[in-house]
């Protein structure tokens, strides 16, 4: 065998490695939808535990429906209309 395919081999492993790792990091998946200037927006996001998943559903879901810093912040800190969170 060449270095170079030796080399890629154990690239290919570790990499592997680490996004089976990571996977098993992400056993939280929350549902969020946050209403902010007459608009209404839901979106998911995975995390290892709820409250970090929650609290990245809501920023996605508010970054699409506010303009500014300004409005995220508001919108991030209002009490979402539902969330729904799953392991």
């Amino acid at each position: 065998m060449s270095r170079t395919l030796v080399g890629v081999l154990i690239l290919i492993t570790f990499a592997a490695g680490v996004v089976y790792l990571a996977m098993g990091q992400f056993s939280v998946r929350c549902n969020v939808c946050v209403d902010f200037g007459g608009q209404t927006k839901c979106e998911s996001a995975v995390a290892s535990n709820p409250a970090d998943a929650e609290q990245q559903a809501t920023y996605g879901a508010c970054s699409q429906i506010t303009r500014g810093v300004t409005d995220i912040v508001a919108c991030t800190h209002m009490v979402p209309r539902s969330v729904l969170c799953e392991k």
